[in-house]
């Protein structure tokens, strides 16, 4: 990999140390020029013109094959939203649920599942079962705790693909061995995976994935992607309802619902501009090639592990090795306001990471763009807060 020649394709990269890929990823040229380039070209030729209208739907069908390719997953099987949280209400709001369900997730998890879910509790009686879990914590733990909780009124159990918190990565495959012949639900919060993370949706065994575009995957604001398994795509109803939605209709108040394509849940004009971003972000990432891609930031986030955990007064709260192990690495300074530090590592160095508030500590995403020197500088910028310089 030419790490030098990619990072000066990502302009970002030249101002800054950009360790919060976790939450936006720093876009390519080419993907901004991409949004731009559709732009001037709806400009140009009207946005509902015939030709506008129909390589509209050749972007939507090409993002949707690009991206399917990179999760292993059928186009069919891929809707196009504006970002994971959307994703995440489309299923959760659209499958029929009844009293006294219960929805198994963990207290690692975003607001982005725990509201959606504690929804379910106000809206349809739904228990929402929240397990206590490390954030280092081990696999065969993972898989025995959910095992436990699983009863007879589990429908769904729901949980990130890799906790935003601390960078551990849970044993999906290992769950849904649990879930599906128990015909329990399992939906995924993709937020940190694709572009991360080597995917495979067929392995991974899961009915759900929500994931966005514009984290690892570097796209813009205002993209991401739905994996409905095929044979569960009837199952979900859709909660917002438009033309997409219907066969066909009359006036008279009568109307075919659409059951079978995924398309149901599109509901108005979406913006192609950033249709083409997503698009030309998930070819950048592809054309690198998502083993070296996610080779890179791994043995980066093992350096930078390696080297905090020497450092006096640091607490490294991710997973230190083992398959749990992303590259989110969390870190706690003793005694440390960790907002404060943040804010230090951007006025003093340039860098920048990211607080999160449970496990209170200090986050950086390590990408494949990042640099050891990078690593290093921010060892030791943490090597002088932890001693109070």
């Amino acid at each position: 990999m030419d790490v030098e020649n990619l990072r000066r394709q990502i302009p970002t990269t030249q101002q800054m140390t950009y360790l919060n890929t976790g939450w936006e990823g720093p876009s390519p040229t080419s993907v901004v020029e991409a949004i731009r380039a559709r732009l001037d070209y709806e400009n140009q030729v009207g946005p509902t013109s015939s030709d506008a209208l129909e390589s509209g739907k050749e972007v939507r069908t090409q993002a949707k094959e690009a991206i399917a390719t990179l999760v292993n997953a059928a186009p069919r099987e891929i809707l196009l939203t504006e970002n994971t949280t959307e994703g995440i209400n489309i299923v959760l709001n659209g499958l029929p649920w009844q009293e006294d369900d219960e929805v198994i997730t963990c207290d690692l998890e975003h607001p982005s599942i725990l509201l959606p879910t504690y929804h379910l509790q106000d809206r349809h009686g739904v228990k929402v079962n929240v397990l206590p879990f490390a954030p280092n914590a081990e696999h065969s733990a993972i898989v025995s705790a959910v095992e436990e909780a699983l009863s007879d009124r589990t429908r769904m159990v729901f949980l990130s693909h890799i906790e935003y918190s601390c960078g551990l990565r849970m044993p999906i495959e290992e769950i849904a061995r649990l879930t599906r012949p128990r015909g329990i639900w399992l939906m995924v919060d993709g937020a940190q995976g694709p572009g991360h993370v080597s995917l495979d949706l067929r392995e991974l065994g899961c009915d759900f994935y929500a994931m966005p575009g514009q984290k690892w995957l570097l796209g813009p604001d205002g993209t991401g992607a739905l994996f409905i398994r095929e044979p569960m795509v009837s199952a979900v109803q859709p909660d917002r309802v438009g033309s997409y939605s219907v066969k066909e209709f009359d006036l008279s108040g009568s109307y075919e619902p659409e059951t079978e394509n995924i398309d149901k849940f599109l509901v108005s004009t979406t913006s192609t501009p950033l249709r083409v971003g997503f698009l030309q972000a998930v070819r950048f990432i592809s054309d690198i090639g998502i083993g070296e891609v996610t080779g890179r930031s791994a043995a980066l986030a093992s350096s930078f592990r390696a080297e905090l955990s020497k450092v006096e007064g640091v607490e490294v709260v991710s997973p230190m090795d083992g398959p749990g192990c992303t590259s989110l690495v969390s870190f706690a300074i003793a005694s440390a306001d960790h907002e404060a530090v943040v804010a230090l590592l951007w006025k003093n160095d340039g860098i920048l990471a990211r607080r999160v508030r449970y496990p209170d500590s200090i986050r950086a995403s390590l990408a494949f763009f990042n640099t050891e020197t990078e690593v290093a500088q921010l060892v030791e910028s943490v090597r002088g807060l932890a001693k109070g310089r």
